[in-house]
């Protein structure tokens, strides 16, 4: 069964010595290493690696801050290794997951991260509660300035919908929903006829 080990720097100015060397030590027998922040969920080498991975293998990292910079991100590879039954192994922090004390970090580890995820959903159905009872109107602010002036433009001009929800920067479903809510509707034929006969009474009521 292959040991493959993982090491990361952030920037090309970092070393990997002290990663290296204990890799080395541990006997692996291919090293990836990898010039990349830790935050990012897509990293070529680390992708290289767990391509290579067969079940029974072994994932070796340094510490596991290399391998993660989260607790979500950690748990997802903690979680594809145990799907995959591939070995992990974290050096400093003392994790084997081949062993009965490495089994129980992966079950912690778990618990963790839903009882995170947890806190997080209650903190927002809490704020969402209180803003309610504030007054504060949840959602997307409702468009009135630019509801009202296309309904201006709508009945005083003869500007086409089209460029009347361009101007106004709305849709023209928007619009029509709007001037339904007025009690005026369009024919099946053509959008603004209705708008074109009554700006033509209009003009000629003027004359």
């Amino acid at each position: 069964m292959a040991v493959i080990g993982y090491m990361r720097v952030s920037t090309h100015y970092q070393k990997f010595d002290s990663q290296y060397q204990a890799l080395k030590d541990y006997g692996v027998d291919k090293i990836f290493k990898e010039y990349e922040s830790g935050r990012k969920s897509f990293r070529n080498e680390l992708n290289k690696a767990l391509t290579i991975l067969k079940p029974g293998d072994t994932f070796v990292i340094f510490k596991l801050d290399r391998l993660a910079r989260g607790t979500k991100q950690l748990l997802g590879l903690l979680e594809e290794f145990d799907r995959r039954n591939i070995h992990f192994v974290s050096i400093e922090n003392s994790i084997d997951t081949s062993t009965p004390m490495g089994r129980f970090f992966f079950t912690i580890m778990g618990a963790f991260a839903e009882m995170e995820a947890e806190l997080i959903r209650e903190r927002v159905l809490a704020g969402l509660s209180a803003a309610k009872k504030n007054g504060v109107i949840l959602g997307r602010p409702p468009l009135v300035n630019q509801v009202n002036e296309a309904l201006e433009l709508y009945h005083n001009t003869d500007m086409p919908t089209e460029k009347i929800s361009k101007r106004c920067g709305i849709s023209t479903s928007t619009i029509y929903h709007h001037l339904r809510k007025e009690g005026v509707y369009r024919t099946k034929n053509t959008t603004d006829v209705l708008h074109s006969s009554k700006v033509l009474v209009s003009s000629g009521e003027k004359k």
